[in-house]
């Protein structure tokens, strides 16, 4: 008698191949839908650390720090960043040993101003959304034309990056649509910039529409690489380099936004009603690559997921500080 061979006949492997590719299939956006739950969560969490050392600031300045600083006299001008000023209260306080505050962080500083850049220069975590592409070696290198304010020489310098940017305020064509063309009264956000000529006011008593009802910062993918959604889109150059993506770049500081328009595939992009998720360009939107939308610090330091389909006139009350708006 013949014996019967052992093993499997080859349709038997293909069937068997197709379940597990099957299965692979299925399980495959679970598993990165586990992964995004995981970065989203570290985001949230980072932004929880950045809200302790803006309060921690607070208490012991009795005031948040500015959006950005520009130190007398002015012309010449000394350019500071919110970022540096939270580093001794984000157990950075080494770094900002290192830091001197009287020269801006140039290359035309000369050996202050370049040990400064060194410093703004050097990665942290804890400004990184763990879902932006490049991660945290995000370095970029930016330059600002002669005249960008007036007095100001040329100057360039490089950053590391921020994920995480200051709600400057609302105008523009966003601020027609929210306010349905009656924009006046007070549009500034719960960080203001600082000057000798305009002090400003960065205490928590300012945010009259309430702490738990005003951002402090939100999520806009840092660096020179301009998004357009999740598309690169290309720019000028200059303008890249001026996009305030890092959390020493004092421009980051600056960010009133007009908004947006959703698909836009060149440049320039129209303003308008988008503020989530359509571009990173500074001053045009909000920008993160969690789905469905981005995270936010609120005043009080707790932390809010906003959709990108968010209702323009609720989310510019979100930004402004003392408008009086009651937001649905």
């Amino acid at each position: 008698m013949k014996s019967k061979p052992s093993g499997f006949t080859l349709v038997e492997l293909l069937v068997v191949i197709a379940i597990i590719g099957i299965l692979v299939g299925l399980l495959l956006p679970a598993v990165q839908a586990a992964r995004e739950a995981a970065r989203r969560m570290q985001c949230s969490n980072n932004f929880k650390q950045i809200g302790l050392a803006f309060h921690n600031y607070h208490d012991t300045h009795r005031s948040f720090p500015a959006a950005w600083y520009a130190h007398a006299p002015i012309p010449p001008y000394n350019l500071q960043s919110c970022g540096v000023a939270l580093l001794p209260f984000m157990e950075q306080q080494p770094l900002y040993d290192r830091y001197d505050s009287r020269v801006s962080p140039t290359n035309e500083g000369g050996p202050i101003g370049q040990e400064n850049v060194a410093v703004i220069a050097t990665p942290l975590a804890g400004f990184v959304c763990p879902s932006s592409p490049g991660g945290i070696q995000r370095v970029y290198d930016a330059n600002i034309a002669a005249g960008s304010l007036p007095g100001l020489p040329a100057i360039s310098f490089t950053a590391a990056p921020s994920d995480y940017c200051v709600t400057g305020g609302v105008t523009g064509t966003f601020a027609d649509i929210a306010y349905s063309g009656n924009k006046g009264g007070s549009r500034e956000g719960a960080l203001v910039f600082v000057s000798p000529q305009d002090q400003g006011n960065n205490r928590i008593a300012a945010i009259l529409d309430g702490t738990s009802n005003t951002f402090l910062m939100g999520e806009r993918t840092g660096g020179t690489v301009i998004y357009s959604g999740r598309n690169i889109i290309s720019v000028p150059a200059a303008l890249a380099e001026t996009n305030g993506g890092g959390w020493g770049d004092a421009l980051n500081g600056e960010h009133w936004l007009v908004g947006s328009v959703r698909g836009a595939t060149t440049f320039p992009f129209a303003e308008g009603a988008c503020p989530i998720n359509c571009t990173n360009l500074r001053g045009q939107g909000f920008h993160a690559f969690h789905p469905g939308g981005a995270m936010f610090l609120m005043a009080d330091g707790s932390v809010q997921f906003n959709s990108a389909t968010v209702d323009a006139f609720a989310f510019a009350a979100r930004i402004t500080r003392a408008k009086g708006e009651v937001a649905p």
